[in-house]
């Protein structure tokens, strides 16, 4: 896969410092630290760019000036390294660095013991010399940021509180919204926080999970009408988000959303980062206890979900059946979609096609990134399982092998496994669990790839996509790799 280049890191760390973090800074000196922050990225930019041709430059007229003086002072002429095609910035740094030393040293002779016009031309021109770098680094322009053009706008709070007065049967009088906020999470969707107060004077907070402008993902439940349509197939008394309403096309936002109540709790930490807190063994084995209960959920609960939005007849097959339809979709998905060349990727899928395990059992449905930074926990329990875009239909084993790595940091899996059987899960077989793994990674690693593309290509400017490649894809790939067999 293509790597980020320094030039898009340090531009993405910029539109962040503006559009991010500078509105929200109050004190002057905080004002004035960003202000220098952008200033050095700046730069940082130009020396990844044009800086070393100044620099380059600087190095041969100053050396022509050294020349001259040295031969007015009468001293041997310098030896100078051959810099050839050297355009790397730090190691030309070093030559000019050197180079203002034996500068400096023969300006001080010739100032103490030689006089008359010829030394004083001398010193203004080195002088002029030591200015032109920063004067001409300083005119430099940096490379404006690929955008890409989109005629629709971010949701507002304007547009979203006209969508929630749309809604008699779930709103009734008109609101007017007091809060609305962004929230950090997932890489993708878009996650909002709203409230208003209800005529009773009490608090109403409401969840926006908004598909992003440029998704990275467009198959399977990715698709936001797709997850809307599963969290509404969900059994009613399952701890899952209950959606109120989806809005299509609204007005002229750009993407479509769906709104929910906002459940209790909190999130207990992130994939990469692993736990906020310590959390009681309790929330472990709520964990086990939910995933089980998931897993045993009748299939004919999602006949009409589906028949819509899945693989022909992926409920009367077998769970190899399931995954040959699965990886059939992913490689229609490939084909269809630009992604950045990776061999990695066309190992993967050759593998996952060529080493599926001919599992006979009934699929279950998966949640497909089931663990601790899907959660919410409100007291020390599990309130809500979150996050079902990755989900799909095919073996237990996908999510057992996803979730046992974690779980085995705190508690041991033989007893997260029980208590996972004693409430609806199917005892795992080892070779599906290896498979379930490697198979976890594909939508991951395309998901990345994606992510990364449309930075590269200016349709995404967002700093979080940077933590792909920085983070979830070398996992990924990892985590693939060392699970496949053979």
């Amino acid at each position: 896969m293509n790597i980020n280049s320094n030039e898009n890191y340090l531009s993405l760390v910029i539109t962040a410092l503006d559009e991010l973090i500078a509105p929200e800074v109050n004190s002057a000196a905080a004002k004035t630290a960003v202000e220098m922050m952008k200033t050095t990225l700046n730069e940082l930019r130009k020396r990844d760019a044009d800086a070393p041709v100044v620099i380059k430059t600087c190095i041969v007229e100053g050396r022509k000036i050294l020349v001259d003086m040295l031969l007015c002072a009468g001293e041997a002429q310098a030896i100078f390294k051959d810099i050839g095609n050297e355009l790397h910035f730090d190691s030309l740094l070093l030559e000019y660095q050197q180079l203002t030393s034996q500068l400096h040293a023969v300006s001080e002779t010739l100032r103490a013991e030689h006089s008359g016009d010829q030394v004083a031309g001398l010193l203004r021109r080195v002088a002029e010399w030591e200015l032109s770098y920063y004067t001409n680094t300083a005119a430099l322009k940096v490379a404006e940021a690929p955008k890409f053009e989109n005629p629709r706008q971010p949701l507002t709070k304007s547009a979203l509180q006209d969508f929630i007065n749309s809604l008699d049967e779930h709103i009734g009088a008109p609101v007017q919204l007091d809060k609305f906020e962004s929230l950090m999470g997932g890489f993708g969707k878009q996650t909002f926080l709203c409230s208003y107060k209800k005529p009773d004077g009490s608090t109403r907070e409401l969840v926006v999970r908004k598909s992003d402008p440029m998704p990275i993902m467009l198959h399977g439940s990715c698709l936001l009408d797709n997850e809307h349509a599963l969290l509404c197939a969900l059994p009613k008394d399952y701890p899952a988000p209950k959606p109120l309403a989806y809005a299509a096309q609204w007005q002229n936002v750009d993407g479509d959303f769906y709104i929910m109540d906002r459940s209790a709790g909190e999130v207990p930490g992130a994939f990469l980062h692993g736990m906020n807190k310590e959390m009681p063994e309790e929330v472990f084995l709520d964990l086990a206890e939910m995933l089980g209960q998931l897993h045993s959920v009748p299939l004919n609960t999602f006949s009409d979900y589906a028949e819509k939005y899945d693989a022909p007849n992926i409920l009367q097959g077998t769970v190899a059946d399931s995954y040959r339809a699965n990886l059939a979709g992913w490689a229609g998905y490939i084909q269809e979609q630009e992604h950045l060349p990776s061999p990695y990727l066309i190992w993967l899928m050759n593998w996952l096609e060529t080493n599926l395990p001919e599992d006979t059992r009934a699929p279950v449905l998966v949640h497909g990134d089931f663990n601790i930074h899907n959660v919410l926990v409100n007291e020390g329990r599990i309130s809500a399982i979150l996050d079902w875009e990755c989900a799909g239909f095919g073996a237990t084993e996908q999510d057992l092998a996803y979730i046992r790595p974690h779980i085995s940091q705190h508690i041991e899996w033989t007893k997260f496994l029980n208590h996972y059987l004693a409430h609806g899960g199917r005892e795992p077989d080892e070779a599906m669990m290896n498979y379930g793994m490697v198979y976890a990674a594909l939508r991951t690693n395309l998901a990345g790839n994606k992510a990364t593309f449309n930075l590269q290509q200016g349709r995404n400017r967002d700093l979080r996509y940077s933590m792909v490649e920085l983070g979830f894809t070398p996992s990924f790939m990892n985590l693939a790799l060392n699970s496949a067999k053979g």
